[in-house]
């Protein structure tokens, strides 16, 4: 054995001395709780609704149990409503549920890490994207990109287990969380296509095919996303058709822009990663590759390597074939083991203040992403203008409420109209109506919703039958406003005289939110 290989032994045998595996998982889920707590507990403090509509949206949809809308898969909705019964539907269920999405992310690369690398550095590998963006301030936006990240993330260790190990259970439960992933957003299917591409080139994967195990992983993918299929075809692959409709432009430049675009917000999504890892690495200039003798550490690299450059190619190719936008999000879940990989495939730094000096940068990146949502606490101060995540949701539903028993004696069942303001209101009512929303509320755009294949759970006819509320928010002076659509959607519809008029939950000298209400009498 070489002076190197020796010296690199003896280092390797140093860090995992440091930590035993009681150590490391204690250090593991204090450190992760303590954030995913963080995270949790900032959202709720300082904001008094959903920053985005997806999230809104998601709360609307979860009640129902439908297997998907026009727009995606329906995972993320169904663990928000499971995170909603058993938290007796609290405002921050779907921070919790973006928190236990990380937590999966962060285990899954933990315990990848272990199988190849010391304990102390699994740990730190999987810290590296504790600051992740998408995993923290991002993750305040809980929708399907945040379900996907935890199961792409635990696909690729389950799967990689089962190359290793050959177990039927591996292979059992990699199918299963791949099915899942394919719930969370279709982009799951890169993830398939690299594992593929991985086990047809490469020696240690094309042994695989001789065993039961692939063909397990895939029939049970297949089995548990069936359902799904056939509400495809039954609603003419609504989906895809939404997908294939959005975010293509025709100026041939973006071919190239495109691509370049999403290539450097991919970078910009490493730096936290790069951050973390300094104390082990140094400098970028300064790293050097080391030689991988181990056979697993380079089954392993390859395998990584293979999971995350290859959807990233994918990606790059589809936007400048197609001439689509590529969203920066898209590319959330393929660097999560990008730690791990750096760690594999580059000499570390010993010296035995490594992770305390790793828990400094990472407690200082988080701080960072903390103030990221102070400044956007702060930002109608310097704007002036109106934030979703300060609307006031429980006034406004306990006005509709208010308007409602007013004139009726019985539950409210729907609540329609400008569909995130209806969202809102049905949240915070006592009786929480459904949300009859999926159609077009811009004025003069008054399709049938009932012929659109989104598989959705309510029609104009339901809510003209069982009554209602609509709401609409009032953006011009005139406060006699309604859309156009009212009474031809709605005839029964009796508009209240006066709006709702109430400031948002800031501070800051902003215009009060003015809604417009008609009901549609029981």
């Amino acid at each position: 054995m070489s002076s190197l290989q020796t010296s690199q032994t003896s280092q390797n045998v140093s860090l995992a001395a440091d930590f035993s595996y009681k150590t490391a998982v204690f250090l593991f889920w204090s450190v992760v709780i303590f954030f995913a707590a963080l995270w949790v507990i900032l959202p709720s403090l300082f904001y008094s609704a959903y920053r985005i509509s997806d999230v809104i949206e998601l709360q609307c949809i979860a009640r129902e149990w439908v297997l998907s809308t026009r727009k995606h898969p329906m995972l993320p909705a169904w663990i928000l409503e499971l995170v909603n019964i058993l938290t007796n539907r609290t405002y921050a269920a779907p921070y919790i549920a973006a928190q236990i999405c990380m937590i999966i992310t962060l285990w899954s690369v933990w315990q990848l890490g272990r199988q190849v690398l010391s304990e102390k550095l699994a740990l730190i590998g999987s810290f590296a994207i504790l600051p992740y963006y998408f995993l923290t301030y991002h993750s305040l936006v809980y929708n399907q990109n945040t379900t996907l990240i935890a199961f792409w993330s635990l696909s690729v260790y389950l799967v990689f287990r089962a190359l290793q190990t050959n177990r039927i259970w591996y292979w059992f439960i990699s199918g299963v969380s791949i099915g899942l992933a394919f719930y969370a957003k279709y982009p799951a299917a890169f993830l398939v296509l690299s594992l593929l591409i991985f086990m047809f080139t490469q020696q240690e994967g094309r042994q695989r095919w001789r065993e039961i195990g692939p063909y397990l992983t895939m029939i049970t993918a297949l089995l548990i996303f069936l359902p799904h299929i056939i509400w495809l075809y039954q609603y003419d692959f609504a989906t895809i058709t939404y997908a294939q409709s959005r975010h293509t432009y025709t100026n041939q430049i973006f071919r190239i822009l495109s691509p370049t675009i999403f290539i450097i917000f991919q970078l910009e999504h490493w730096i936290t990663i790069f951050v973390v890892l300094f104390p082990s690495l140094g400098f970028l200039w300064r790293w050097r590759f080391r030689s991988i003798e181990n056979d697993k550490e380079r089954f392993c690299e390859r395998y990584l390597f293979y999971c995350f450059m290859i959807p990233c190619a994918i990606c790059v190719c589809i936007g400048a074939i197609k001439n689509y936008w590529l969203s920066p999000s898209y590319g959330a879940p393929f660097w999560t083991f990008l730690g791990v990989w750096l760690l594999l495939r580059f000499r570390v730094k010993m010296h035995p203040n490594i992770f305390v000096m790793t828990l400094k940068y990472v407690a200082l990146l988080e701080v960072v992403m903390c103030m990221i949502l102070v400044v956007s606490a702060l930002s109608p101060h310097v704007t002036g203008k109106q934030k979703k995540q300060f609307l006031p949701m429980r006034e406004l539903g306990a006005e509709c409420d208010r308007i409602w028993y007013s004139q009726f004696d019985v539950p409210c069942p729907y609540v329609t109209g400008d569909w995130f303001i209806a969202g809102f209101a049905s949240y915070a009512m006592k009786d929480r109506p459904r949300v009859h929303f999926y159609w077009n509320i811009h004025d003069g755009d008054i399709h049938n919703p009932n012929s659109l294949p989104t598989g959705t759970w309510s029609t104009d006819s339901d809510v003209n039958n069982h009554g209602g509320i609509v709401v609409w928010q009032i953006t011009n002076t005139d406060e006699n406003y309604a859309p156009k659509y009212l009474h031809t959607r709605f005839p029964k519809a009796n508009i209240i005289p006066n709006p709702i008029i109430l400031p948002y939950k800031t501070s800051a000298k902003v215009p009060p939110l003015k809604v417009g209400v008609a009901v549609i009498p029981p």
